[in-house]
């Protein structure tokens, strides 16, 4: 049925005209008579193919420098539309139109550009090899929304010059599929095509379009310099000194972002700004043993990030703090895929990792850092990959290559599969042993994959050695070996049903080090289903069998003992999690976790009785305005008594003033509770934090924008009664993308 309805719309051509659209949302140019017009009238998930319940039009056509592509959206209960004004991809659960493009039609990368109702952008890049969807990727391009009487419509005006594809004269063959998401009682997927739901790949199913010819790529050559002032104040508050101590900074940098052809684009940063401006989402850390991930939003590493994704996470830049500059080249060109980049960095942040935790380490000396990958597209079913990285100091480095692949046997069924080897020399600064360390290991990890209209199936298994590390990566364990199997059961009600999709689940795990000595056995049973008003349950039950952390991690000679039996305690983590989330009125969302039963105090190395509690409440008053609250609370009980109490507290108001500019102000406070008498690696019964944002952002386009913004963070412990401001920062950002 797929490869029927790509034959099919194949000879569907983009019409081309030679004349230019005012991106206003209104429809009315001459231009738009002569579009091709494609009815979206298939609802192909929750339900299987149905008729859709509101009516849809698509316009498609092209001048050589644009794709223009409008919408215009019924609606007979206009008044239920969810929407509003927002940042850039902050919208994905309002009503949304778009459509996904693939420019290779090679079916492994393809581009989405969604719009709400007011405008707002949504893109992002979708890697079928990984599945990762890579939200943080922003291109320019136009885009307007407007809400009228019977619905809403969307004009979008997508440059060329944004897009990688292959620039010939001739007519082009690339892949697009035109949606609508319609978010009611349930999230509505409508397209202008079936999908067939025994074919995991979605992407392989969007049917080709045709035309395009005059498309050309610009040397699309941008430079965007920027102009960073900031005052950043700090006192000693442990010291009990109450002076503040100010630094005053301007600093230059400079963006270049060419495209040296429409398939290879080159990136160059000097003197990057490269702090976050909008602080990140608070995490709970009290008896945490592994290293915590953080999603990463500087445009630099962000841009075509996809080309250096594979089945392990060997690029989390993250890692790199405070480069002074960076070079990236990323290009497809036929079957052959390829993306490079390097920089230095100010300082050098490294996670050690074991097989019950990791910690983090900071050297004070500067690095570079790089990374390079090559994928071969043998054909749409089979694709093979080589990886590699660096990071390294004058003493000190990481090399880590591979080899990478992945084979579709049939719709239905995948396999992937990774070999990584590792090449480290420690300085002597890092060892226990003060002597310089040189060492090599490997890694591997197979994965077996199904997914067809009622069943889900997942088997993998990975080794990681113990001297294996991947210091550009997120990779927090060595020393391990794990294999999961994890199996689905779907259930599909009808469009009348107050349900539209059901899941049993199960899964089991086992990992041991590589002496075959057991960290963990767990087995898991879960159900969900989706309800009315967008109300989403889950429930899951876990039994895991687990080891505490080391008794003995030093043995005489200052070599650490990594055996596990005799060296660690066994304990029988039982835990049930049940979630649920439910959108009563366009306006207001909510959503609640609770865990309940035991959990290893790490610390102490007992278990103990966890209660874990997090809600969360979304509210538009109107188009503009927005808050945004969450709780998450946390206790710990072991032997009849308190061990910890852990609240973290968020709160994000947004004004929108219309799609370029808001008004933030953030949030986050953080308060531990230690019972000294019950948790004997605590040294203070209070450990608070807070940390307070205002943010007023202007933004023509991504790279294009104005920031000023106010900061500050306190801390409150046993030495101090209250909270005590101890940083405070107020910080001014320009940058102007110009096109020569």
């Amino acid at each position: 049925m797929a490869e029927e309805n790509r034959v099919k719309l194949a000879q569907l051509d983009i019409p081309h005209v030679k004349q230019s659209i005012n991106v206003d949302g209104e429809l009315n140019e001459a231009m738009w008579q002569q579009a091709l017009n494609v009815p979206l009238d298939i609802v192909n998930n929750p339900w299987n193919n149905k008729p859709s319940p509101v009516k849809t039009m698509a316009k498609v056509v092209e001048n050589g420098e644009f794709l223009y592509v409008a919408f215009i959206a019924q609606d007979p209960n206009h008044e239920d539309i969810i929407g509003s004004l927002g940042d850039r991809d902050t919208r994905w659960g309002d009503d949304l139109v778009g459509f996904k493009l693939d420019t290779y039609n090679n079916r492994r990368l393809n581009y989405d550009f969604f719009v709400n109702p007011y405008g707002v952008q949504h893109d992002r890049i979708t890697n079928e090899m990984t599945g990762n969807s890579d939200s943080a990727w922003d291109g320019i391009w136009e885009s307007v929304g407007k809400v009228t009487g019977t619905g809403f419509q969307v004009e979008m005006a997508i440059p060329y010059h944004i897009l990688n594809f292959d620039d010939t004269n001739e007519i082009k063959t690339w892949a697009m599929e035109l949606i609508r998401l319609y978010p009611r009682d349930a999230r509505l997927r409508i397209s202008h095509i079936e999908l067939d739901r025994d074919d995991a790949c979605w992407l392989c199913q969007i049917p080709e379009v045709t035309g395009f010819k005059n498309a050309k790529a610009s040397k699309n050559l941008m430079l965007t310099p920027t102009l960073v002032a900031n005052r950043n104040e700090k006192r000693d508050i442990f010291a009990g000194n109450d002076d503040w101590h100010s630094e005053n900074d301007i600093d230059a940098g400079l963006d270049l972002r060419w495209g040296i052809n429409a398939n290879t684009l080159l990136n160059v940063t000097i003197n990057p700004d490269f702090s976050n401006v909008e602080s990140d989402a608070g995490q709970l850390s009290v008896n945490k043993t592994f290293s915590l991930f953080y999603d990463e939003k500087r445009q630099f590493f962000v841009e075509n990030s996809e080309y250096f994704s594979s089945n392990f996470d060997l690029v989390y830049t993250r890692n790199i703090a405070d480069p002074e500059y960076g070079a990236k080249l990323t290009g497809t060109q036929g079957n052959h895929n390829y993306g490079a980049f390097i920089t230095n960095d100010t300082q050098t942040n490294i996670i050690l990792p074991g097989n019950t935790g990791s910690r983090l380490i900071s050297l004070a000396e500067e690095s570079e850092s790089g990374a390079i990958k090559y994928r071969y597209d043998v054909n749409e079913d089979l694709s093979f990959g080589v990886v590699s990285t660096l990071r390294q100091t004058d003493n000190y480095h990481n090399y880590v290559s591979g080899i990478d692949s992945k084979y579709r046997l049939n719709d239905s069924n995948s396999f992937q599969a990774q070999i990584l080897f590792a090449d480290t020399q420690d300085s002597a600064s890092m060892t226990l042993s003060g002597n310089e360390e040189k060492f090599t290991d490997q890694a591997f990890k197979i994965e077996y994959a199904h997914n067809s209209e009622y069943w889900e199936v997942d088997a993998e298994h990975q080794e990681i050695g113990d001297k294996f590390r991947a210091d550009l990566g997120f990779m927090p364990r060595a020393d391990y070996q794990k294999s999961k199997v994890l199996v689905n059961r779907l259930f599909y009600g009808e469009p009348e049903s107050i349900w539209q999709e059901m899941k049993f689940a199960g899964q089991w795990q086992i990992l041991h080090n590589e002496n075959g000595e057991l960290l963990e056995r767990s087995v898991s049973s879960s159900f969900n289903i989706d309800g009315p008003m967008l109300s989403f349950v889950d429930v899951m039950v876990v039994a895991a069998d687990k080891i505490g952390l080391r008794r003995h991690e030093l043995d005489a000679s200052l070599t650490i003992n990594n055996s596990i039996d005799g060296n660690t305690k066994r304990f029988q983590e039982n835990q049930v999690v049940v979630y649920g989330t439910i959108q009563p009125t366009p306006q207001l969302s909510t959503e609640l976790e609770l865990t309940l039963g035991d959990k290893i105090d790490y610390d102490n190395d007992r278990l103990g009785d966890i209660t874990v509690l997090y809600g969360n409440v979304s509210y538009n008053i109107n188009k503009h305005l927005e808050f945004d609250f969450s709780h998450t609370y946390s206790e710990l009980k072991a032997e009849s008594a308190n061990v910890y109490t852990e609240n973290l507290t968020e709160l994000r108001v947004s004004y929108q003033f219309n799609v370029n500019s808001y008004l933030k102000f953030n949030v986050v406070y953080t308060d531990i509770d230690f019972n000294l008498d019950n948790n004997a690696a605590a040294y203070s019964a209070k450990d608070n934090r807070l940390s307070t944002q205002l943010i007023y952002a202007y933004k023509l386009n991504p790279q294009t924008v104005f920031y000023l913004g106010y900061s500050d963070n306190s801390y409150q412990d046993d030495n101090l009664k209250s909270l005590e401001r101890n940083q405070r920062t107020i910080y001014s950002k320009i940058s102007y993308a110009w096109l020569p």
